[in-house]
């Protein structure tokens, strides 16, 4: 089921979102039990704003944080997001900037079960509370009436 799950990300993802996600530079595929990172390279690196909007705006994802460690820097900036389990899809994308102001790199998370994906993004959520501060974050009500939709 993770296999089929995999393959159908890298047929949709390049179409959902054409300006980060291209198979020519996916890394290679760590895959568990019950999910796998699928490791991108952005081949035109976009800055966070962008990348965030082409989530929420091409891809219909929900934002599950955007955080910012430091107001003085454009380095480490970090995002996650993650598609709304009524689409019968489970994934999150994770990316963070470089140095340089802009997203390099993207991991996609694919899930087996809807549990899994809906504790790992409270567990995500929670690992990044203390590292900055949020200049969105979709607060833990919003994340299981998701997940209630969909089960």
């Amino acid at each position: 089921m993770l296999q089929e799950a995999i393959y159908k990300f890298k047929a949709s993802g390049p179409m959902l979102l054409p300006e980060l996600i291209d198979n020519y530079w996916i890394g290679e595929i760590k895959a568990y039990e019950d999910y796998a990172i699928l490791p991108y390279e952005v081949h035109i690196p976009q800055p966070i704003d962008k990348v965030i909007d082409m989530f929420e705006m091409n891809a219909d994802l929900a934002i599950l944080y955007h955080l910012e460690p430091s107001v003085h820097t454009v380095f480490g900036h970090e995002c996650c997001a993650y598609c709304y389990p009524v689409t019968e899809r489970m994934f999150k994308i994770n990316c963070k900037t470089s140095a340089d102001g802009l997203i390099h790199e993207l991991n996609v998370t694919i899930y087996n079960s809807i549990e899994l994906m809906s504790a790992d993004l409270f567990e995500d959520l929670r690992l990044h509370e203390r590292r900055g501060t949020f200049k969105a974050k979709r607060e833990h009500v919003q994340i299981m009436n998701d997940f209630n939709c969909g089960l």
